[in-house]
């Protein structure tokens, strides 16, 4: 995999993948190979926090942002994204095939119905049914103005109140186990209410 297709092979992972699975790495084939210098070629954007030795790197997708952290000396720490739009690229995904034990496995060959890349995510009842559908376990937390639901990968999903509807705003990758990721928000939540 060259330098050119690493942004277009991370932008075909589905976000339900990514929530299931914990990271954007888990989501790709066993060879494709993620490095500092292939994501930096692509970057739409790059942030150096020297003091931490970090170097974070934005690719921009139709609706959404993928952020990857790395250590400068190329070691890859953790990922996010960042929904900044009520519609994302759309897609094509095939009906047949596209989970396997709930997980989501299929990239749709272009039979299936047009969706956005987040709509099973953007709002809480379109994703508590996905959840539902897949059997997946949740756990919610209140933090004021904004709602943040623990997925079993030790994924985040940070919905915020807009127009009378919570949306998806951030989705935060597996960095820490499900009890540390746990133990963090019942602080942040009881500092905060």
């Amino acid at each position: 995999m060259n330098n050119e297709q690493t942004k277009l092979l991370i932008g075909t992972i589905f976000l339900e993948e990514y929530v299931q699975k914990g990271k954007i790495t888990q989501c790709l084939p066993a060879d494709a190979q993620i490095t500092l210098d292939k994501v930096r070629a692509q970057a739409d954007e790059v942030w150096s926090v020297a003091a931490e030795k970090l170097e974070v790197i934005s690719l921009d997708y139709e609706g959404y942002t993928v952020n990857m952290t790395f250590q400068m000396d190329g070691t890859y720490l953790f990922d996010s994204v960042d929904v900044w739009a009520d519609a994302g690229a759309e897609i094509e995904k095939e009906s047949e095939n596209e989970t396997e034990n709930g997980n989501v496995v299929g990239r749709g060959t272009g039979t299936g119905a047009k969706l956005s890349k987040v709509d099973t995510l953007k709002t809480i009842e379109s994703f508590l049914q996905f959840a539902s559908n897949v059997g997946m376990q949740l756990e919610w937390f209140e933090m004021g103005d904004e709602r943040v639901c623990l997925l079993p990968s030790a994924v985040t999903l940070h919905y915020l109140k807009q127009q009378n509807n919570w949306k998806l705003v951030k989705i935060a990758g597996a960095y820490r186990s499900v009890e540390d990721v746990r133990s963090s928000l019942h602080g942040i939540a009881d500092a905060i209410n």
